[in-house]
């Protein structure tokens, strides 16, 4: 017999959840993310009223768990400090201090206090390395056919995901993703003696650092065509400039003063997307615009972090 709710496991589960905690962000002031029963909230600090509007919504979403009879784990509570004028101030749930934390993952994707993604590009290539070794020991032959399948089904998907958000920009995580590629191009017996970008070439792989800058243009190409639900005005600029050489959706680059804000998406993909022709950037489908800008780029499509 279940006295309240409903059976676990049920269709109705996460549509009835999603209800029963819908009028949660209203009862707090910071910015609220929710994903199934995990909830990111947070705000911007810069003086002791940021810190204590963020305490004041804790205790409000305690309040809040308490009526509702969804207590809180405090345990798996944790708090993230970003920036460097962060005071780092400490917080507290039901009276007991949140655990401070350098890496918070978040959708699979390990987002550490400083934003360079380093343990991200470790942990995807120690996971899609794994899955290399199951597939040297399982298969006893491998070639110019089965390899490349094998590759992109299960390995490559490992070492793109959420790229457009952690795309690695130091040149020694770079290396790191590239030599998952290069070890699974020599599990091929023929061709392992042959340089990197031989073996690219005859088994039809791009270079990871081509598919980064590919998959930058594509979701920049969604954003700009309204495909995606972002709006484009609170990422970019217009060009202040007046030329009218190049394609109408030229957008401006804003001056960075650090390197993790250089190579965010917003401002890493300007100078790229800007330079491409205006039959590119003016297709009428995706998959045309995938097309035209494999062919544009044609020249980078092997090339490699050196």
């Amino acid at each position: 017999d279940v006295s309240s709710g409903i059976s676990h496991g049920s269709v109705l589960e996460p549509v009835l959840f999603t209800l029963y905690e819908n009028d949660l962000p209203g009862e707090v002031t910071s910015t609220v993310k929710l994903f199934a029963d995990d909830m990111k909230m947070y705000r911007g600090i810069g003086t002791g009223i940021g810190h204590d509007s963020l305490q004041t919504d804790l205790d409000r979403l305690v309040t809040w768990s308490v009526k509702w009879m969804l207590p809180l784990n405090v345990a798996k509570c944790s708090t993230l400090h970003l920036g460097s004028t962060n005071p780092c101030e400490p917080y507290t749930v039901q009276g007991s201090h949140l655990q401070e934390t350098r890496v918070e993952c978040d959708l699979g994707v390990r987002i550490d206090d400083q934003l360079k993604f380093r343990e991200q590009a470790a942990a995807a290539a120690s996971r899609a390395n794994r899955i290399l070794g199951l597939i040297r020991h399982s298969f006893c032959h491998l070639d110019r056919t089965t390899l490349p399948i094998l590759y992109k089904t299960i390995v490559r998907p490992l070492l793109e995901y959420g790229n457009q958000v952690w795309g690695p920009f130091n040149m020694s995580d770079k290396k790191l993703l590239e030599r998952v590629q290069r070890r699974a191009t020599k599990l091929v017996p023929e061709i392992r003696h042959l340089p990197y970008h031989e073996r690219l070439r005859l088994l039809e792989l791009p270079s990871l650092q081509y598919r980064r800058r590919r998959g930058d243009m594509i979701t920049m190409y969604n954003i700009m065509q309204g495909h995606v639900g972002l709006d484009k005005e609170c990422l970019f600029s217009e060009p202040r400039t007046t030329r009218t050489r190049g394609h109408p959706f030229k957008v401006a680059k804003l001056q960075s003063t650090s390197r993790v804000r250089a190579n965010h998406f917003s401002s890493r993909i300007v100078n790229y997307w800007n330079a491409l022709p205006a039959e590119v950037v003016c297709a009428p489908s995706v998959d045309t615009f995938k097309k035209r800008l494999d062919e544009h780029w044609t020249d980078f499509f092997y090339e490699a972090p050196v």
